[in-house]
């Protein structure tokens, strides 16, 4: 594979890679050995896999080695959606009661992220929480851009069907 295309590649994707994993609840140091770990393999393991999948090829490298990461360690998977924002909200802001409601809110989402399906989960937090456009998601998981649309349709009546649940 060419230096410049892999060169490319790592400065343009490691970053999204990066935000996804701590969106996920990765420490920032697994996090970026995690990333740099993916990249390594795929250096090594490069020699049959397509220019055009390299990316979802990297990010299932690092999917992998975080879930690897993760019963290593015996912890369980935990999203963090933006906690630091909430907190200092908490911490700063007058009203006190709209602090809490939006932390409250953040764990009612988490549970209900951790209760749908993978795909489901990943595919919301690279839409809403990275703010990737279908066209980034299905380069970096692979898939074709109609059917990343499909799956974010489903996945968007998913979530509203659970949150209903939860709220009734």
């Amino acid at each position: 594979m060419n230096s410049h295309l892999l060169l490319d590649i790592y400065n343009k994707q490691a970053k999204m890679i990066y935000y996804y994993l701590k969106k996920n609840g990765c420490s920032h140091e697994d996090a970026e050995d995690i990333v740099q770990e993916s990249y390594t393999k795929f250096i090594a393991y490069s020699s049959g896999v397509p220019s055009e999948k390299a990316l979802s090829y990297i990010f299932t490298i690092a999917m992998n080695e975080f879930k690897k990461c993760l019963k290593k360690k015996g912890i369980e998977r935990a999203i963090s959606i933006d906690e630091h924002r909430f907190w200092n909200n908490f911490a700063n802001d007058h009203d006190t009661e709209l602090s809490v409601i939006n932390i409250e809110m953040n764990q009612e989402i988490s549970l209900i992220l951790e209760s749908i399906q993978e795909i489901y989960k990943q595919l919301l937090l690279l839409k809403y929480e990275l703010g990737l456009s279908y066209k980034e998601i299905a380069l970096l998981l692979g898939m074709k851009e109609e059917t990343i649309r499909t799956y974010l349709f489903r996945a968007r009546k998913e979530f509203q069907k659970k949150w209903r649940n939860l709220h009734e």
